[in-house]
């Protein structure tokens, strides 16, 4: 019996360690991230303890139906949460700021709830999306990246600042970080990584 015993409390010991250090959920800036097919590092994941839950083409209210299930459920010390550049884009119609902003804020709120702490990203810079050429993102995404600043900094939440080092003057993520223009490629994804973990 205290055999037994010892055991169980053992396997709950591994259970309760048995956790993502980080998780990163976002749209295809973090799916493209773990996939060496698109200019990503799967090995930043896997080295360092980190679940990538990014799903390419996904809005923010998108994240926040599958948050439960793919960030919540695998209880990660620290969630990242970046997202926002395809609810500019009106990939699922027109959403407001105000509504992208509410979507981190629930976000944020669920995994708080649940203990893991946040931290939130800086929508990166765009100056067009190829896929809607009539949009033009570089003021949206510029707002949306004071909310999110103003909403970390009123509960001194985790906050890393994507945007100014990868952001051209005009707004755009240049030629030498991108192919499109909006998705990062293995150059980017490297200045991105030291930023990641130089802020955990």
């Amino acid at each position: 019996m205290k055999q037994l015993l010892t055991l169980l409390l053992s396997l709950c010991t591994i259970t309760a360690t048995a956790q993502y250090k980080a998780a990163f959920m976002g749209d295809s800036i973090f799916d493209s991230w773990d996939s060496v097919k698109h200019g990503g590092h799967p090995e930043f994941f896997a080295n360092n303890g980190f679940l990538n839950c990014g799903i390419s083409g996904q809005v923010t209210a998108q994240m926040v139906a599958r948050f439960e299930k793919d960030i919540i459920a695998n209880a990660p010390e620290v969630v990242i949460i970046c997202g926002g550049t395809n609810d500019i884009a009106q990939n699922k119609g027109y959403v407001s700021n105000r509504q992208i902003m509410k979507n981190i804020k629930t976000m944020t709120r669920l995994a708080e709830q649940n203990g893991i702490k946040v931290i939130l990203c800086t929508i990166l810079p765009a100056a067009k999306y190829p896929w809607k050429p009539e949009i033009n993102p570089v003021a949206p995404i510029q707002n949306m990246n004071r909310r999110i600043a103003r909403f970390a900094k009123c509960k001194k939440r985790g906050f890393i600042d994507l945007y100014t080092p990868l952001a051209a003057p005009d707004g755009s993520l240049p030629k030498k970080l991108s192919k499109d223009g909006v998705h990062p490629n293995s150059h980017c994804y490297n200045i991105m990584e030291k930023i990641i973990l130089s802020n955990l």
